[in-house]
């Protein structure tokens, strides 16, 4: 199967093309909104077509009234897939920057109508937020609480910062006394950085993060729950949209092709972990990190979160193809949606960390998990056997490979 390319272009859709519909004829309830049969979310989208060997500009609209879709030529003006059901997609998927499989075919979301971003992203924006040095078995805790409340994590990677970054991120309180002592705790420990994605998204994780003094944090906030003082209060927010994208750049940006803040994978005695999209669109990143974390038997040396080509799905998955008839749904579902990627090593040196963690998830069925290893990632968050919730290293030999693939390859390109 040949791998998908999209290119920079912005797309240009004739006018009366994308239309969004009102008419009263049917009604349902979807939560807090009301569809008729014709209302329609609209997305401009590229695909590869193998046939020709080009990438085609596509018009995706979305019905949520019976979850149907619909796809334009908007070039030719004619319809390449007429309205029809398709029951695993739903609105979390449409994002812009997203990956989204139509029928074994991918479309990257590019932008989308004026009137579905009116509706759909109004007032939606990015911030920083940072998880300071904490226990690691807190992570998954913490991730599991963004996106309860409702923020979708679009970058994430640990990593160490340097003492330029955390007075760049501190400039806000550069005359405080405490200065000297947060810049020292916060780079001398392993810290988490996070792209949040929510309407008024700025605003919106501060108020989540709950007042400095996790002793004056309002109850159910995310200081309140896991601080333990002014110092050690969890996590940091921005104050504005302009230092967060400063911020942004700064932690997840490179320099000469080289990343600011460096991966922390180390490519020793190690097992790569992949949590597929469908486990991070169903929000069990936290859940599957806290299983790992609190086990005993593991530690995640290095995380970050990928969107993978269908090329370097193809790739990674080549030692399965043959072998495994779910081989093209496997690489077509790693390409569909964001991923994270794992770094992960048992905490015993004499064990290999490829054969331990492999039990951890289970065998790669998560039905047969259900019934042999109920309390195994794959029998917890595994809907089928390509959305089995992660990907894990089979031969023991393969561990520093696949880690290699991801924080090397699949990070530079």
């Amino acid at each position: 199967m040949a791998g998908f390319a999209f290119s920079n272009v912005r797309i240009n859709i004739p006018a009366g093309l994308i239309i969004e519909c009102n008419m009263n004829i049917k009604l349902i309830s979807n939560i807090s909104q009301v569809y008729d049969y014709f209302d329609k979310y609209s997305f401009l989208c590229e695909m590869y077509d193998e046939d020709a060997d080009e990438i085609k500009d596509l018009t995706l609209n979305y019905f949520p009234f019976d979850n149907s879709v619909q796809i334009i030529d908007a070039k030719k003006g004619k319809n390449v897939l007429k309205r029809v059901q398709l029951p695993p997609l739903n609105l979390d998927m449409l994002q812009i920057g997203n990956i989204v499989n139509i029928f074994s075919k991918l479309l990257y979301i590019k932008d989308c109508a004026p009137a579905t971003r009116k509706t759909l992203f109004k007032n939606v924006q990015s911030t920083f937020a940072m998880i300071k040095p904490i226990a690691p078995s807190e992570h998954g805790k913490i991730i599991t609480f963004i996106m309860k409340n409702g923020f979708r994590i679009v970058r994430m990677k640990n990593g160490k910062i340097c003492k330029e970054f955390a007075m760049e991120l501190y400039q806000s309180i550069a005359s405080n006394n405490m200065l000297p002592i947060i810049i020292d705790y916060v780079t001398t420990g392993e810290v988490i950085g996070l792209e949040l994605v929510a309407p008024d998204a700025v605003t919106k994780w501060r108020q989540c993060l709950g007042a400095t003094d996790p002793a004056e944090a309002a109850p159910g906030t995310l200081r309140n729950l896991y601080g333990e003082n002014k110092l050690k209060n969890v996590a940091h927010g921005c104050n504005t949209p302009e230092d967060a994208a400063k911020m942004l750049e700064l932690f997840f940006g490179y320099e000469k092709g080289i990343p600011r803040v460096p991966f922390r994978a180390t490519f020793k005695n190690c097992t790569c972990c992949v949590i597929k999209p469908h486990a991070v669109i169903e929000g069990n990143i936290g859940s599957i990190l806290e299983q790992i974390s609190t086990s005993g038997k593991f530690f995640i040396s290095a995380m970050a979160m990928f969107s993978v080509k269908l090329a370097n799905a193809t790739e990674f998955f080549e030692v399965y193809k043959g072998v495994l008839p779910e081989y093209e749904a496997m690489c077509i579902h790693l390409a569909e949606g964001k991923c994270v990627v794992l770094e992960v090593t048992s905490t015993n040196l004499e064990l290999n960390s490829v054969c331990e963690f492999r039990k951890m998830c289970g065998p790669r069925d998560p039905d047969l998990c259900r019934q042999l290893y109920p309390e195994s990632i794959r029998a917890l968050y595994g809907k089928s056997i390509v959305h089995n919730a992660v990907h894990c290293t089979d031969l023991p030999e393969d561990g520093e490979l696949e880690v290699e693939y991801f924080f090397k390859l699949v990070a530079n390109d």
